[in-house]
């Protein structure tokens, strides 16, 4: 291997998602850069999951699954892939996304061409695989943020199979995700983002993002409660590495709106559960930020006046959930 084809560990954690996979392999496997380990965490899946990662090994020798016994979720896998992974650089999929053919090639020769730790890009979503062709033809947002715009950065999606890093960086961080919860990669975005370590930039869309009504980031059961504990694995980075006065407003703004957006989609019959989970984080900081004129989503802010008792607050938060009601009803019904 030479200096200018470093080994890239491309990591899969897959748990049941027999019908995707083939795609998914399909478009790990056919990167035109070919300098790559394979490294598949089967996490416990009980349908055809392991049998095609299986035959995708035998016939490609770059290929190396790990198959585990039991389910202990995506923070495990990853953490495991961490641990095994042998490339210069990591990147986390998913099972279910595709990815550009040409993203590896991409990000290996911007990160070598910057001296860059971490490479990060942009993803459209989509819902069916006509959809497929052009998805990255609109233009990426990124294109006028900079690299050096953490805050802005921060405020994007925090997914984590939209960088790649230098596998030895994130080591040396100590990168690690939460087990057992949801939205696990929401801390570790903003450990690598508050680090020092140095970004680089693709703005192109390379990541295809596929929408399940059944995928974690859709349910609005008693998962979506982890993410009070999140922000707290968030607060814990930040504290941990003497971050969070520099960044003490974007975390506020993130997680007041993030707590309502809890509380706003979640069955109704766990409100209650939700509504105490925030009580329990809103302290002197959150209301003095609630207070302020600092940015946040107009709905939270009038969302926690109401809970203090604001009875204007009350009317406008009422008229808005009103408003939204209607509007998606018409919109149903078209």
């Amino acid at each position: 291997m030479s200096n200018s084809t470093p080994l890239v560990s491309i990591t899969l954690a897959a748990y049941n998602i027999e019908p995707y996979l083939v795609e998914a392999m399909d478009c790990i496997c056919g990167q035109t850069y070919s300098t790559t380990e394979i490294l598949c965490i089967d996490d416990g899946s009980t349908d055809g999951t392991r049998d095609i990662l299986k035959e995708y090994a035998d016939k490609d020798k770059r290929i190396r699954v790990i198959a585990k016994e039991k389910n202990e979720g995506l923070a495990v896998a990853r953490n495991l892939s961490l641990k095994e992974a042998k490339g210069e650089y990591i990147l986390f999929l998913d099972g279910d996304d595709l990815i550009d053919s040409e993203l590896i090639e991409k990000a290996v020769a911007l990160i070598a061409k910057e001296q860059s730790d971490l490479v990060i890009w942009d993803y459209q979503a989509f819902y069916a695989n006509s959809e497929l062709e052009g998805l990255n033809a609109t233009s990426s947002e990124l294109s006028v943020i900079g690299a050096d715009d953490t805050v802005a950065l921060i405020k994007r999606p925090a997914f984590t199979w939209v960088k790649m890093y230098r596998t030895q960086a994130t080591r040396d961080l100590n990168i690690s995700f939460p087990k057992g919860l949801t939205r696990q990669d929401i801390p570790v975005h903003w450990h690598v983002l508050t680090s020092k370590l140095k970004r680089s930039i693709l703005p192109d869309k390379l990541s295809y993002y596929r929408q399940q009504p059944d995928a974690t980031t859709a349910q609005k059961g008693r998962k979506l409660l982890d993410i009070a504990q999140i922000l707290l694995e968030v607060k814990k980075v930040l504290d941990s590495t003497s971050k969070y006065d520099i960044y003490k407003n974007t975390y506020l703004e993130q997680q007041l709106n993030m707590l309502h957006g809890m509380y706003d989609t979640i069955k109704d019959e766990l409100k209650p559960e939700a509504l105490n989970l925030i009580h329990n984080q809103i302290g002197p900081e959150q209301i003095a930020y609630i207070m302020s004129n600092k940015p946040m989503r107009f709905q939270a802010r009038w969302f926690y006046k109401k809970m203090k008792g604001d009875t204007v607050a009350l009317l406008r938060y009422t008229l808005w959930e009103i408003s939204r009601a209607i509007f998606r009803l018409i919109k149903r019904n078209r």
